[in-house]
């Protein structure tokens, strides 16, 4: 039996509105809320057609462009707030919006959900899926695909997949030629850029760091560094405050793949007895909304997240109708946003 909003709200004791606005990222919804009801979503394999037409008195469009990623309850914030974007330009076109996820098990396998084959479907739309056997899937299964993110090995989806993605080094080397400027000369990376589903983008930031250090004949803090930790491992700050223990000396700058990441980091320090910034200076990067309320405000960089949703939608419409033409690689870029989690 079809699951619905409804079946969802009475699995989590929840009222139908409540669950709604969790799955279209709606404001007014706790970011505990919304991770429960992603989660609960996949579990119940619910499929979500979102459609911006909301008057029963109109036609509506059977053609739907399918939102598929990786089911986590870790940044579901950052990839809602794309999923505006892409129902933004879905709507100016009479298209529907569906939402289907694949967990860990789901990639490794190679196994997607059933509404892959749904006709409604003409593309693809793909979100924290980076493994390159998950995209070749995907592109075997003769649907237009446009990847938000690629990964890390991605050259050879350049002619066979649209690709949008943001700039990922620019920012970076900046932070660092201003804090070295500043007489920082201890760096380390937290982020995984190893499991096989990693994106370019953390490759990138963490890339980016070591090049600029190696201008300053500086290199990076590999000890203290923290790279073939998990996401699920990242996310838990009681993991990193027992690797942390393990280290003689802290450094004296974090850099983190994510700001989800960096927030952990500076919550074990903290909790270590350390002082951010006076201490140890931590920076992430996306600029998700609890980067600007932690304590205190981290320093990051801003990711244009509807608008990586906007170029994705249109990236998938063009192919849609023309998909012959040349194969897209667009890269959106990012501005810093300086806060109290610096000594800049």
């Amino acid at each position: 039996m079809k699951c619905t909003i409804i079946d969802i709200a009475h699995a989590l004791n929840l009222n139908r509105n409540t669950v709604s606005k969790a799955l279209r990222n709606d404001p007014g919804v706790s970011e505990k809320t919304r991770n429960a009801v992603i989660a609960k979503a996949k579990e119940m394999d619910y499929q979500m057609v979102i459609s911006q037409n909301e008057d029963p008195g109109l036609s509506k469009s059977t053609d739907s462009v399918l939102f598929l990623t990786r089911a986590s309850m870790n940044y579901s914030g950052f990839w809602m707030t794309v999923m505006k974007g892409i129902e933004e330009v879905l709507k100016l076109n009479n298209y529907t919006l569906s939402l289907a996820m694949m967990d860990d098990e789901d990639i490794r396998t190679l196994h997607f959900p059933p509404v892959v084959h749904n006709p409604s479907v003409k593309g693809i739309i793909l979100v924290e899926l980076c493994d390159l056997s998950i995209c070749n899937a995907a592109l075997d299964l003769g649907l237009p695909c446009v990847s938000i993110d690629m990964p890390k090995d991605y050259e050879s989806l350049l002619n066979r997949m649209d690709i949008v993605t943001m700039e990922n080094k620019f920012y970076i080397h900046q932070y660092v030629d201003m804090l070295v400027s500043k007489g920082y000369r201890s760096f380390a990376f937290a982020g995984d850029i190893f499991t096989y589903n990693v994106g370019r983008g953390f490759k990138e930031r963490y890339d980016a760091l070591v090049e600029e250090l190696a201008v300053h004949q500086l290199l990076l803090n590999e000890k203290a560094s923290i790279l073939r930790s998990t996401d699920k491992e990242l996310m838990n700050s009681s993991t990193i405050i027992s690797f942390l223990k393990e280290l003689d000396e802290l450094p004296e700058v974090y850099f983190c793949g994510n700001d989800w990441t960096a927030m952990q980091v500076m919550n074990a320090v903290q909790f270590l007895g350390y002082r951010v910034p006076e201490d140890i200076s931590i920076i992430g990067f996306d600029n998700v909304i609890e980067s600007s309320t932690s304590l205190p405000a981290l320093t990051t960089v801003n990711t244009p997240k509807e608008d990586l949703g906007r170029a994705a939608a249109r990236c998938i419409l063009n192919r849609i109708k023309a998909p012959d033409t040349p194969h897209v690689f667009f890269q959106y870029m990012t501005n810093a946003v300086i806060r109290n989690s610096t000594n800049f």
